[in-house]
């Protein structure tokens, strides 16, 4: 009967913390201004990429837009069809109007998703293996989000060198409301220079 009970708690243990929900407890500051250097080659823009709503899924128009608009990057990395903590989080956060309205006025969108059934265009799928060698300091589950800015350096010919990720503020994850994520991202907002 012992061992029964042991065996039943290890694994809720394991279904519980299997997809890293990130409470505030968990939320230390990691990364505040980190630069981490990106080694990711420039992925050409393909027009049968299909973009999710405002998120941005291919890294170079993620950095056009971000340098356009002089806003920072929101990355959110995700399991989209197999992670129960990025479904949460994308229903209680990411599709209300309180977020968007926000988003859009601070922020550029990117999803960085890793999924385990769900077809993924072969070029993102490269992208995002190599992003996640490049921030694998910083995420250790799913889902986490991460606020940065990319500075890019240009070699004498104009090509691209590498790229450097200053990183703001803290390491975040699923939080239960809009407001709650809001703040916590104003936050990390202010480590911006």
């Amino acid at each position: 009967m012992y061992i029964k009970r042991i065996f039943v708690f290890s694994i809720c243990g394991f279904l519980f913390f299997g997809c890293s929900n990130s409470d505030q407890k968990s939320n230390k500051i990691i990364a505040q201004n980190k630069v981490v250097t990106n080694k990711t080659q420039t992925v050409q823009s393909n027009s049968n990429i299909e973009e999710k709503s405002d998120w941005l899924i291919n890294y170079d128009e993620v950095y056009n837009k971000s340098i356009k608009e002089n806003k920072p990057i929101l990355a959110n990395f995700t399991g989209s069809d197999w992670c129960g903590w990025c479904k949460k989080l994308k229903k209680a956060v990411f599709d209300t109007e309180t977020f968007k309205k926000w988003a859009s006025e601070n922020v550029v969108l990117f999803e960085l998703d890793y999924p385990r059934r769900t077809q993924q265009d072969p070029i993102i799928k490269r992208q995002n293996a190599e992003l996640q060698q490049t921030f694998r300091g910083l995420v250790r589950g799913y889902p986490t989000v991460l606020i940065f800015d990319i500075e890019r350096e240009l070699q004498e010919d104009g090509s691209k060198s590498q790229d450097k990720i200053k990183i703001h503020g803290q390491r975040m994850g699923y939080m239960p409301d809009p407001n709650s994520f809001i703040n916590t991202a104003e936050a990390n907002l202010k480590n911006r220079e």
